[in-house]
């Protein structure tokens, strides 16, 4: 039954959720109504005693001798019930003055209209007090020492029926509350954490499991549906970058060779010059769409020597390119693609400048700073962000040297995959200051084990099943 519950319709779960208690409570309010008490138990224990003072005074009215009274009075007293027998003038004294909800004022409540009663404070006598005076006749009277009141129930009638309707109010929220953390929010959690984990190129052909309620079965199939799309993209375009690689580079290479057959040296300049600037572009292209920096194995690398490297590179083609900072640090990276990063802000440097400056910055928590400051023209600061989008080209004076838009937008990636920021500055009084900020690794290894955390968190299976 609960599983069939469990895999029929959200709908239909919800709305049972939301009407069951509510029939539930309303149904135990109704029992309790005429299960329970319909009063204290005082004023139940008030009519009893009330009752008992009238059978004792009939008694006595119907004694014939006065050893009938005493055997009376004595089988009375030894009921618990205290009494002793007074002069009538007792009911002529000023009577007590008690609260409207006092014990003994009930019991005179409920004594019969016809009887002579009056509270009083103490007899004559003095051995009892506080008193109800009863009168027998013109001469006598009774005055009884009431027993104390039996406490009442401390959950009443009403009080019951006003949980019952709070409980009816409240429960079907708690359960609907409850139902969607763990019915609804638990299959997308683990939907999400399964969407971030996914790698088209591995695992599973249908990597979310389809089975819980209809609408989370639907989901999935969605969501499995739509992986294998994507899969399929994927393979398309690996075969487009397969095709351009071959099958582009094949006759610019035999365009090249006979264009350096040409016997006009002006023609066979032009020609090249074009030659190149289209492979620069499908190798930039290339690189961007390949995207393969994140399956790089991360290493603890020397930094220093890595950007000098890179800087050496320049040099040795004629550029001014000169490195700042310390000569020994080791940090967690993948050296190849930071590598890249590097060295294609310092080709955007020299494209437009005379000299760039390459300095690495270890800040105190061990977090680190790239900074690649060039003396060119710089950028507009409304055009920062623009910049770094695929295949955005400035029509500026940094544009007039080629490129095809995608050497700035490739160092965000590589940046980011290493949790890291780009940001681009404009220097004084002319240039432009590229900075890479890359925390430390010990808040890298903290946001994985967040990240590991937060994978383990999510429940093992689908609820519903």
């Amino acid at each position: 039954m609960l599983v069939r519950f469990f895999a029929g319709s959200i709908h239909r779960q919800i709305a049972l959720l939301a009407v069951a208690p509510v029939a539930l409570f309303a149904i135990l309010g109704i029992i309790s109504e005429n299960l329970t008490i319909k009063e204290p138990e005082s004023v139940s224990q008030a009519r009893s005693v009330a009752m008992r003072i009238e059978l004792v005074v009939d008694m006595i009215r119907s004694a014939e001798t006065a050893d009938q009274e005493s055997t009376i009075l004595d089988a009375v007293r030894r009921t618990g019930l205290r009494l002793e027998e007074v002069s009538a003038a007792e009911l002529n004294g000023p009577e007590l003055e008690v609260e409207l909800d006092d014990f003994r004022l009930e019991i005179e409540n409920n004594l019969s209209p016809g009887v002579n009663a009056k509270l009083r404070a103490k007899t004559e006598s003095g051995h009892l007090q506080p008193v109800l005076v009863v009168g027998i006749d013109q001469r006598r009277a009774l005055a009884f020492l009431p027993p104390p009141a039996v406490p009442d129930s401390r959950i009443t009638d009403r009080e019951i029926s006003d949980f019952l309707a709070t409980m009816a109010m409240f429960v079907p929220v708690i359960l609907l509350s409850l139902y969607g953390s763990r019915m609804i929010a638990s299959p997308l959690q683990r939907f999400s954490q399964a969407a971030r984990d996914l790698d088209p190129d591995k695992g599973p052909e249908r990597p979310f499991e389809e089975r819980g309620p209809p609408e989370i079965r639907t989901l999935a199939k969605s969501l499995n549906d739509m992986r294998s799309r994507v899969r399929g993209m994927i393979e398309a375009r690996t075969r487009m970058l397969r095709a351009i690689s071959h099958d582009l580079r094949t006759p610019l290479t035999r365009l090249r060779l006979r264009t350096e057959r040409s016997t006009e040296p002006s023609l066979r300049d032009a020609l090249l010059a074009d030659i190149d600037a289209l492979t620069l572009m499908i190798e930039e292209t290339l690189v961007y769409l390949r995207k393969d920096t994140s399956k790089e194995t991360q290493l603890r690398a020397d930094l220093p020597s890595l950007i000098n490297t890179a800087c050496h590179d320049f040099a040795d083609m004629g550029y001014s390119v000169a490195y700042h900072g310390p000569d020994r640090f080791a940090y967690p990276c993948r050296p190849h693609a930071l590598n890249r990063a590097v060295a294609n802000l310092i080709d955007n440097g020299t494209k437009f400048a005379r000299h760039v400056n390459v300095e690495l910055c270890i800040k105190p928590d061990l977090a680190i700073s790239i900074s690649v400051t060039d003396d060119g023209p710089g950028i507009p600061a409304e055009f920062h962000a623009d910049v770094l989008e695929p295949f955005y080209k400035l029509d500026s004076a940094r544009n007039d040297r080629g490129g095809f838009g995608l050497g700035l937008s490739i160092v965000k990636d590589i940046v980011e995959s290493h949790f890291g920021t780009l940001r681009l500055e404009n220097a004084t009084p002319t240039g432009l200051i590229a900075e890479i900020s890359l925390p430390s690794s010990d808040t890298i290894d903290t946001m994985r084990e967040a990240r590991v955390a937060s994978a383990a968190s999510w429940p093992s299976e689908l609820v519903g099943k």
